[in-house]
């Protein structure tokens, strides 16, 4: 009997999941996204090798999706410039839009666009979803992969809404015109750079801990003069900073729930734990919420109720235990020591 499985979202989770879930011959797949076309800003995503390990469980191979390793990244001390550290690293670092793009490729025909769930009704044998273009469905299995804002969690678990979660960020990129090949960072975690695109690209970073909003009206020519005096790598992503280049600003929410699945209906992904991205380890955690529900929907004769309940259970802990220490670690950026702090905490 075909198992129809609803998808609400086509975010990186969203399309890990329908890619695991595409090759088995039970499966009918539907991914519906409520933005018109699928875009998103090239800013970094690190996957460490679990990461990577759930995108071989959902049949992929990571070894063709265009990404740097992650070596070392080396911690100055933000007033003498002197290297204080050496953490190593495990994974891949690549931008959201490349692997969006890359995980869009083999299910892009299974997304519906410009569409949005309106209404949702678990009736105990199959879940009724009304669509903003005046269709509608009913399903077997449906999962809300929408997001931070997650209408499904707002409409079938009553929230909670997002949450601060103490610290504003700037993220911007830059041509590598300095030729740096490894990652580095002040040892407070205010300022850090990642080396892109095979060594061409610069990826900057720089925490704003405070109130939400704290200086927000300020450019990153503004932002430079807090390390004016830093020589060494650092000094190049501070100049090329004063080119002004295109950032993004934003304050860091995340969302704590305990409510991930009811009946026939799961969260996943940032949906269920948005996290500060303070560890670098969001987008890869809601790859192996994707391996595990996947791997679940999948077992034979495995009720669909059991196989979310079964998910809720044992990724939950799990997931929240790296929210907590990325909640953590974002309190304690400013202090001495932080960057050394939460590389510890990102490899444990």
């Amino acid at each position: 009997m075909t198992r129809r499985v609803l998808i609400i979202g086509a975010g990186l989770t969203g399309l890990a999941l329908a890619n695991g879930l595409r090759c088995a011959d039970d499966i009918e797949i539907t991914v519906v996204e409520q933005a018109p076309v699928i875009t998103e800003a090239g800013w970094a995503i690190s996957l460490t090798d679990r990461h990577l390990d759930a995108l071989r469980q959902l049949g992929l191979a990571p070894q063709e999706l265009t990404a740097d390793r992650l070596a070392r990244t080396i911690m100055y001390d933000p007033n003498t410039s002197v290297p204080v550290g050496i953490a190593a690293m495990d994974g891949v670092v690549t931008t959201r839009s490349e692997l969006q793009l890359w995980l869009w490729e083999p299910v892009g025909e299974l997304v519906r666009t410009g569409i949005a769930p309106v209404s949702i009704t678990d009736n105990g044998a199959c879940v009724e979803v009304g669509f903003s273009d005046g269709t509608a469905g009913e399903f077997d299995v449906v999962v809300g992969a929408d997001g931070i804002n997650s209408w499904t969690r707002r409409s079938v678990f009553g929230g909670p809404d997002p949450a601060y979660a103490g610290s504003a960020v700037v993220r911007f990129q830059v041509p590598n015109a300095a030729g740096l090949h490894l990652a580095g960072m002040t040892s407070d975690g205010r300022l850090s750079l990642f080396v892109l695109n095979r060594g061409t690209v610069l990826h900057g970073v720089v925490f704003l801990p405070g109130e939400p909003d704290n200086r927000s009206d300020c450019t990153l020519t503004e932002l430079a003069e807090d390390y004016a005096d830093l020589s060494g790598p650092l000094a190049g992503l501070i100049k090329a900073m004063r080119t002004e280049p295109v950032g993004f600003y934003a304050n860091i929410n995340q969302v704590v729930t305990d409510d991930w699945a009811v009946g026939r209906i799961a969260l996943a992904g940032d949906a269920a734990h948005a996290m500060s991205p303070r560890l670098g380890q969001g987008a890869g955690v809601g790859l192996q919420d994707a391996a595990l529900l996947s791997e679940l929907l999948t077992l034979p004769d495995l009720p669909v109720q059991s196989a979310l309940a079964g998910y809720a259970g044992i990724r939950r802990p799990a997931a929240q235990l790296v929210q907590q220490r990325s909640h953590a670690a974002t309190l304690r950026i400013g202090h001495p020591g932080s960057a050394l702090e939460l590389h510890t905490q990102a490899n444990l």
